[in-house]
């Protein structure tokens, strides 16, 4: 059975993050593009897909697309099979995080979009991963593909504190983490499947935070597996 797989990408990813997982499961999902690069908060994201979006599909969310998978499995539950949450978290933007963003918002003002930073995209990836450089460079084209406006308005997407209302979530979920995400620890991903009621955590080892393309086919596996129990 092919299901309609709406895909979010996190920070400064394009739809193309997707691409080794999407040929990993050839036959088993149409894959649907959300649009997170129009709007400058978590709720807005949520609105614009869920408009452009078809009328039932699987959900597939990546760290800050994940933020907005979880917005629209709680405003549209009827329309969600099944939720799939990768290297994300229910925790709210912290007062460091809001100083880092703003000093960067206020750079991007002053100076322009000169790109991502090479030593901060490698910091997303297992530092023994074969390909590091190489998915550096994919992370660091999506970005400048992307360019500097969508950056600012990801960077305005003020994230809150969601734990509450995860016991809200409906949709069988299946919750994927990394052994070593720098980005989002596991505790994190742990508090998040205990939430949801019924999630599924599984955690690959020896894997970032750049999950999709890190470990496609092991990815591609377990959502096989999960969609298998739909």
């Amino acid at each position: 059975m092919i299901r309609n797989t709406l895909c979010l990408p996190g920070f400064m990813c394009g739809p193309d993050l997707f691409d080794d997982l999407v040929r990993c499961l050839a036959g088993r999902l149409r894959p649907v593009h959300g649009d997170v690069y129009s709007d400058s908060t978590i709720e807005d994201m949520a609105r614009r897909v869920l408009a452009d979006a078809p009328e039932r599909f699987v959900l597939l969310g990546f760290s800050m697309g994940g933020f907005v998978a979880r917005r629209i499995a709680l405003t549209a539950p009827e329309r969600v099979e099944a939720l799939v949450l990768i290297a994300t978290s229910a925790r709210a933007t912290s007062e460091a995080e809001h100083a880092r963003k703003e000093t960067i918002l206020t750079q991007l003002a002053e100076s322009g979009f000169k790109g991502m930073s090479r030593k901060a995209l490698a910091r997303g990836i297992h530092p023994d991963h074969p390909e590091r450089d190489a998915l550096v460079e994919r992370l660091k084209a999506m970005g400048s593909e992307l360019g500097g406006a969508v950056m600012a308005r990801q960077l305005r997407a003020t994230r809150v504190d969601g734990h509450a209302e995860l016991p809200k979530i409906a949709a069988p979920t299946l919750v994927i983490a990394g052994r070593q995400d720098a980005l989002r620890p596991l505790s994190e991903l742990e508090a998040l499947a205990d939430g949801i009621p019924g999630a599924r955590l599984e955690i690959f080892e020896d894997c970032g935070h750049m999950v999709p393309l890190e470990k496609p086919d092991q990815l591609a596996a377990s959502i096989s597996e999960f969609l298998d129990t739909l």
